[in-house]
Order: C-alpha cells, then structure tokens, then sequence
C-alpha cells in the first residue's frame, strides 16, 4: 500500500460506498428509524458497532478486489465464503438486489406521492425508466455518477438533522415517555430489543449485497491504500450523518412515528422549498442505488454489453415497477432483516478469511 494518495479519487470511492448503502430507505429516514430510533437510545450504542463493521468488512472487500484486479475469474464470494456458501450467494445476492430494487422503486413513488401528489405508479415509472436507461451504459458510467451524488445527500442529512435538533432542542430529554406512549415501533429485529443486533443486521445485509460492487471499484483503484481509505471514509460519513438522522427522529418521536418519509418533515421544519431540494436529492438517492443493484442483477444474467444484458435490463425492469407497487414500509421491514442474518455469516466468513491471510 505504498505510494502518494490521489484524495480526488479517494473521495469519488466514497461517494460511491455511500451512495450504494444510501437509497429510499436510509434517505427517507425508514431505516434509521426502524433499525436504531426504535431501540430507543440504546439504538446510538447500534450506530457505532455499524460504523466499525461498515469501515472493516468494505476496506476488506476492496482492498481484496485491488489485489485480485489482474485474475478475471476471481470470485469474491468463493473467495470469502468457500464454495458451497459462495456459489449459494452468488446466485442469491442478485436476486435479493433485485428485491431492493424493488424497494427503491416503491421508495420513489412513496417520495413522489408525499410530497408532489404523484400517483404512486406514476413516480414508480419515472424511476424506473431513469434507472433502466442508466444501466445500458455500463458499469463506469454509474461509478462517475453515483460518486457525486453520494456526498451531496450526506451534507443534506447532516444540515436537516441539525437544524431539527436545533428547533426542538428538549426532545431528546423526552424519548422515554413518547416511546411508552407510542408502544412498540417496528424494529429490525422484530420482537426483541436487540439494538446491537439491529447495529449489525444493517451492515450484514448492506455489505453482503454489495460485494459485487465494492470488489469491482477496488479493481479499478489505482492503489489498495486508495481503495481502503474510500471504504473507511464512506463509513465514517454515512455512520455519522446516521447518528445525527437518529437524534432528530428521537427528539420528534410522536410526529414521525407514522410517516413513510420523516425526513421530509424535517425538511418542512425549514422551509417549504429547503423540502422540494431535498426531495429531488432524496430521488437522486434512490436512483444511486437502484442503478448499480439492478447492474448487479442484470450482470448475473448476462455479461455487460451483450444483446442477453440488455435484454435482462428491460425485463428486469417491468418486473421491479409492478412488483414496486407494494407498501414502502413493509417492504423495507421484510426484505432487509431477514437478508441480515445471513449476512451476519458472511461478515464472519470475511473476517476468518482476513486473518487467516494475514497468519
């Protein structure tokens, strides 16, 4: 890991790490509230244990694909997981990213019907069309594009959530009452108050989708050092704009309970059109990631370039427009979770493999 750093690209790696974990559901606010608010201020001890995991188990992965960039039949699910579990993912993890893409779409229609008054299928359709197109460009192309955009929702996040805690600076002293008055909210571990399983179920299956994507831009690194700190610094910016996300959502915990898009309302709290910017940036999020999932999924049937590619890209699509027609909410509540357990396995087959390695 030797050499100058090149921090341009450095920070374009971790606009790209931050825009791929980035999509309806962390944007809208739904998987912050659903895999941390809900455990209360237990769920803060949940964001930490997700930044340390977030930042070891992507710098792994890349730096991995960096030092494999010359083997073209490198696999990073056998690589990591052996051959039985390895080839069991490797055809699993494109159709749960196709099952997110789905939940990127019903996450633009929910966006698009809050706050602009769309139907659902008419936002749902103006995603899928963006993202379809999108894809028939390749895989650098959506690199260039994601790693702009990841960085830009960070700072929006942050500046939302501040100016929240700001006008409602109280609301944190009050948590314990509005959680007994609201009950039980719906939580990433369903029945039990697990936060430091929830912390680590929201990297299990945001990483374990994402070792396609992360082991491909460690290949086009110029440096395993660049690679690394890409991983390491995208980590760090999304854990903390989550951190600051869940002290807002805390501090108005009677008004967000029931929303489908909280961080709307915060951004309502600072001017009606501070909330139409956000709501195009929440959109542009939600593309960043609905693009290279569906890239993912698409690859797997067909090689990038070819006439099966394309035609995998079209069909995909329709698919995940109808399918996107379900609830934002339940969606987000079945689909992640329950990839999360298994994702757990592969984090642990990770780390055995990093340091069996290094011994």
């Amino acid at each position: 890991m030797k050499g100058n750093i090149n921090w341009s690209i450095v920070l374009k790696y971790a606009g790209a790490f931050v825009a791929f974990m980035i999509g309806s559901g962390f944007a809208t606010g739904q998987e912050v509230m659903q895999f941390f608010t809900a455990y209360g201020l237990l769920g803060i001890g949940g964001i930490f244990i997700s930044m340390f995991l977030f930042a070891w188990s992507g710098s792994i992965i890349m730096k991995y694909g960096y030092d494999n960039r010359n083997d073209d039949n490198f696999n990073p699910f056998h690589y990591f997981c052996g051959k039985i579990l390895g080839t069991f993912l490797e055809y699993f993890i494109p159709v749960f990213l196709f099952a997110v893409v789905v939940v990127m779409i019903s996450g633009s229609g929910a966006t698009m019907n809050q706050y602009f008054g769309l139907p659902h299928y008419v936002g749902a359709a103006i995603m899928t069309l963006l993202v379809m197109i999108t894809n028939m460009f390749g895989l650098q192309k959506l690199v260039d594009i994601i790693g702009s955009l990841g960085p830009i929702t960070i700072i929006f996040t942050i500046v939302i959530a501040i100016a929240a805690l700001l006008k409602n600076p109280g609301g944190l002293a009050n948590v314990p009452q509005a959680m007994a008055q609201l009950g039980e909210l719906p939580r990433a571990t369903s029945s039990s108050n697990a936060w430091w399983l929830a912390g680590t179920l929201y990297v299990a299956y945001n990483v374990t989708g994402s070792i396609p994507f992360l082991s491909e831009m460690g290949k086009e690194a110029p440096s395993a050092k660049e690679a690394v700190l890409g991983a390491v610094i995208g980590a760090v910016a999304l854990m903390t704009s989550g951190l600051l996300l869940n002290l807002a959502l805390l501090s108005y915990l009677e008004d967000i309970a029931q929303l489908s898009i909280p961080n709307l309302y915060f951004a309502d709290l600072l001017s009606p059109i501070f909330a139409m910017i956000f709501s195009l940036i929440l959109l542009c999020e939600i593309f960043s990631t609905a693009a290279p999932m569906l890239w993912v999924s698409a690859d797997k049937i067909g090689k990038e370039g070819t006439k099966r590619n394309k035609i995998a890209i079209v069909v995909l699509s329709i698919l995940a427009f109808f399918a996107g027609q379900l609830p934002f909410e339940t969606l987000i509540g079945t689909v992640y979770p329950y990839t999360g357990y298994l994702g757990i396995i592969v984090l642990f087959t990770i780390t055995i493999k990093f340091f069996m390695d290094r011994k």
